[in-house]
């Protein structure tokens, strides 16, 4: 049996992300070293020796039926937190480095984001990869990382016999 469409968008969302090659922005600025699917962050933020890292990690699902043709619509939360290893700190937001962590982020992002909407349906596999609104939150603050996360719901639908 085949793997359920969400996890196939995840999956396809991992590839999307992994195919990310830096060029120093002429593209995109950072090639993440590692994109990977999980269920909690903490351990990801033990070793920066990694690189950059993109984190897939999938929330709730709502699933609805759609008249009486057996097709069930559904939306699915995921989180993707990107990280950069960094040696910029904020702790003197008056020092050398002054805003070097947040040009990291906004990078981070802008990279993000151009690989989320390169393909709004995934190959066809989403009606569309941001329904209502996607939400970067750039609070999250790692000594030695620079932090982005990104919030959103993809809407995609499925054959109620094949979830």
């Amino acid at each position: 049996m085949a793997e359920s469409q969400h996890s196939r968008i995840a999956e396809a969302l991992k590839a999307r992300f992994a195919a990310i090659v830096g060029d120093n922005g002429t593209t995109y600025w950072y090639t993440p070293a590692r994109v990977a699917r999980v269920q909690a962050y903490d351990r990801l933020i033990a070793d920066p020796s990694v690189g950059a890292v993109y984190a897939i990690r999938a929330g709730e699902e709502r699933h609805t039926e759609e008249g009486t043709g057996g097709l069930v619509g559904a939306e699915a939360e995921f989180w993707t937190l990107l990280l950069r290893p960094t040696l910029s700190s904020d702790d003197n937001p008056f020092g050398t480095d002054e805003s070097t962590k947040a040009i990291e982020q906004d990078r981070m992002v802008r990279d993000f984001l151009r690989a989320l909407f390169l393909d709004v349906t995934l190959g066809g596999l989403a009606s569309n990869v941001v329904d209502g609104s996607l939400v970067i939150d750039r609070d999250v603050d790692v000594e030695g990382w620079a932090c982005a996360e990104a919030r959103y719901t993809v809407r995609y639908s499925y054959q109620a016999l094949a979830p």
